[in-house]
């Protein structure tokens, strides 16, 4: 192997020293996948075959806002399981000499290269045949993020496009290659472009025509499981075409409708919640970019205070303890003047953010609630469990009550009621339900509501449409 000219001779690499580097740039050690320059030569040979292979992109888009938000180890993870995922698709809907790779070590670019097939005309890979795999591949990924493998990532979505490599005489073929990588990725991203524009109008109509559906799911006490409130959960109406809530708030943030997005499910989960509040809180989750807006008198959460029949001492309002605050003294003031109204405040995901407890310690929210990807599975878990207990101090030294989030079974629900937690929502205590069946399903009584929410099949894995406040 050549010599390093940057190092003296008695501080050259070892040959297996230079192997393990060429290696490190051959396979993703994150998502285990071979990297394209590794299976070039595979992707040539093919081209060279068949005078054609089909090429499928697909990518994680806003990767560095992602990071920039979550962490880097979120998105590793989010490779690492897209990896996983792509590599059972392989198996299952491609020939094994199909080639699925990562475009270099550490990238968010997946390329999957597709051998014609013997329903193809030579020289080709029908476009139909690239496009039904293409929407194989997004159902699949539908399908495992509904499972376990890329269930912690429901806002993402993937963008997608597919192209053809034609072999060209005249052209070296690793240059066909990557300029097919390339032309496929813009196609992907206008493509991307185009559906935000359709979003972003189906956006502007909810809001004006009031579009969303809210449902409530209780918050119980954990020792006598009573009702002590009801969290509003929103999402864009049925036949919308937004799937889900995560995407719904997703694209306000985009499109600086947050504030107009979140009025409107304030006062649709107002009308609803007025006629069967009675004394039990109602928690409504709130983007911080609108809680300037709310401190002022002139607000429409004021005017359904005094017309809807629901006093602020009733309501808590949930700031996620992941969203960013841009100036915290603004906004320390701010729920100062929604305190002195006589509204709560309950800090989201505590445990899973990242905000600094300097920032819960300022704003000395009313209410904590730890994180469900936390509780899942504490029974089991001595680390969630300790951090449950960090929390716990945390609640005690703010004088912030703890609510658990996302109970699932009773092994969690058994853990946290012995560990003193005083309240707690999740789908084995009972689902989130429409106000036509508040009545029936959320009775008063201590100890009764988990006996019928079980007796209507509540309990176990939450279902497919997220929901959001």
């Amino acid at each position: 192997m050549a010599e390093d000219e940057n190092l003296p001779p008695g501080k050259q690499p070892s040959s297996r020293t230079l192997w393990l580097r060429l290696q490190t740039l051959l396979s993703d050690k994150i998502s285990s996948l071979p990297t394209l320059p590794a299976k070039m030569a595979v992707v040539r040979a093919a081209l060279e075959e068949y005078g054609a292979v089909g090429l499928i992109y697909l990518t994680i888009p806003r990767a560095d806002d992602l990071e920039a938000v979550y962490g880097w180890q979120y998105l590793d993870e989010f490779i690492a399981d897209v990896g996983t995922v792509l590599a059972k698709f392989h198996r299952t809907f491609l020939k094994p000499d199909d080639v699925v790779v990562v475009r270099d070590v550490q990238s968010t670019e997946f390329l999957l290269f597709v051998k014609p097939s013997a329903a193809d005309r030579p020289e080709e890979v029908a476009p139909d045949r690239l496009e039904t795999l293409k929407t194989q591949l997004i159902k699949y990924l539908q399908s495992e993020r509904n499972a376990d493998i890329l269930r912690g990532h429901q806002q993402v979505n993937f963008l997608t496009a597919t192209s053809r490599v034609i072999h060209n005489l005249l052209t070296r073929p690793e240059r066909l290659v990557l300029a097919a990588v390339d032309e496929t990725r813009r196609a992907a991203i206008a493509a991307s472009e185009t559906e935000t524009r359709r979003q972003r109008e189906t956006l502007q109509r909810i809001i004006v025509r009031e579009e969303v559906d809210v449902l409530y799911q209780p918050i119980l006490t954990l020792g006598e499981l009573a009702v002590f409130g009801f969290e509003a959960l929103s999402s864009a109406a049925d036949g919308t075409g937004i799937a889900n809530a995560e995407m719904l708030f997703a694209l306000a943030a985009e499109a600086n409708l947050s504030t107009q997005l979140d009025r409107v499910c304030r006062r649709r989960a107002f009308t609803d919640a007025q006629r069967w509040l009675g004394d039990a809180r109602l928690f409504l989750n709130t983007d911080p970019r609108t809680i300037e807006e709310l401190g002022t008198r002139d607000d429409a959460l004021y005017h359904l205070f005094q017309s809807g029949g629901i006093s602020p001492h009733r309501v808590v309002l949930e700031i996620t303890e992941r969203s960013a605050i841009g100036n915290l003294a603004l906004f320390e003031a701010t729920l100062n003047r929604l305190r002195d109204f006589g509204i709560g405040v309950a800090v989201d995901d505590a445990g899973a953010g990242y905000a600094s407890l300097n920032t819960i310690a300022r704003l000395r929210p009313d209410f904590l609630k730890f994180d469900m990807a936390l509780v899942r599975g504490i029974d089991r878990d001595r680390v969630k469990q300790e951090l449950l207990a960090t929390v716990q101090e945390l609640g005690h030294r703010v004088k912030a009550r703890v609510i658990a989030e996302g109970i699932e079974t009773e092994g969690e629900l058994g853990t946290l009621t012995g560990a003193g937690v005083e309240f707690g929502q999740g789908y084995f205590l009972a689902k989130p339900k429409p106000a036509s069946e508040i009545e029936r399903f959320f009775p008063r009584e201590p100890g009764r509501l988990l006996e019928l929410a079980q007796a209507d099949g509540d309990g176990g894995e939450p279902e497919e449409k997220g929901l959001e406040s």
